[in-house]
């Protein structure tokens, strides 16, 4: 059974264009070059280098913010229980993996989207620093109303981030500020064609400009447009609290 599996792991690391031996790193060091999501066709490769503080990732719609947050968590889970990545290179704690995704409400266990993502943030919570691992977050608390939703997520993550290596994406770019001593800002760069992951947080954000393409008209899109720029004026850059 083990030369078998011996064998099986030899022929997919044969058949995979980009691999390599992981080294270990500490347990708030994390390092992939152009990794790459093993269950893509054509996957881009991004590079992410982390050292003490986690990460926040902010990105335009369909930019592949989760498919990155998937890309790391699923390198590093080869890597713990394997010893290769799917990099040209790559460093990683062996620590296992702790996520918040894809939460969604439940008719059948009378359970609404909110209820679901704070189930989620205190069962993350409860098992972080026991033993420290890598936590990755996607969207946190949509299911409430925006200045709720940033407040929670910045006390929870927060806490989280004191504990383990957290890596998060969102669309709340308020956060990225009120939670720089934890987490480092990134933004998946598309501009070129290519994503990039650079360091930052994104200035271009294409929610509204999304309306135009679905055929809102222009009274809409003025609206929409005039309500962001005076919540961006209030918003973007909070002191710290």
């Amino acid at each position: 059974a083990d030369l078998e599996a011996d064998v099986a792991l030899a022929r997919h690391l044969h058949a995979m264009p980009r691999w390599c031996w992981a080294e270990r790193g500490d347990a708030r060091e994390l390092l992939l070059e152009d990794g790459v999501h093993p269950l893509m066709a054509q996957p881009a490769p991004l590079s992410l280098s982390l050292h003490e503080r986690g990460a926040f990732v902010s990105g335009q719609n369909a930019s592949g913010k989760s498919t990155f947050l998937r890309m790391v968590g699923l390198n590093a889970i080869a890597a713990r229980a394997f010893g290769f990545c799917y990099a040209t290179r790559a460093c990683l704690p062996a620590l296992p993996v702790r996520a918040s995704m894809q939460n969604e409400d439940s008719l059948l266990g009378g359970e609404s989207l909110y209820m679901s993502e704070l189930r989620r943030a205190r069962e993350l919570l409860d098992a972080a620093g026991q033993p420290p691992g890598i936590c990755l977050v996607d969207e946190v608390f949509r299911g409430t109303n925006h200045l709720e939703s940033v407040s929670a997520a910045c006390a929870v993550l927060e806490q989280l981030a004191g504990r383990d290596l957290v890596l998060v994406s969102s669309h709340n770019l308020v956060l990225a500020p009120l939670l720089r001593e934890r987490l480092a800002p990134y933004f998946i760069d598309t501009a070129s064609g290519s994503p990039v992951l650079a360091p930052g947080v994104l200035r271009n954000p294409n929610g509204i400009a999304l309306l135009a393409t679905q055929g809102f008209g222009a009274r809409i899109e003025g609206r929409a447009a005039e309500v962001a720029r005076w919540l961006s004026s209030h918003l973007e850059q909070p002191e710290p609290v």
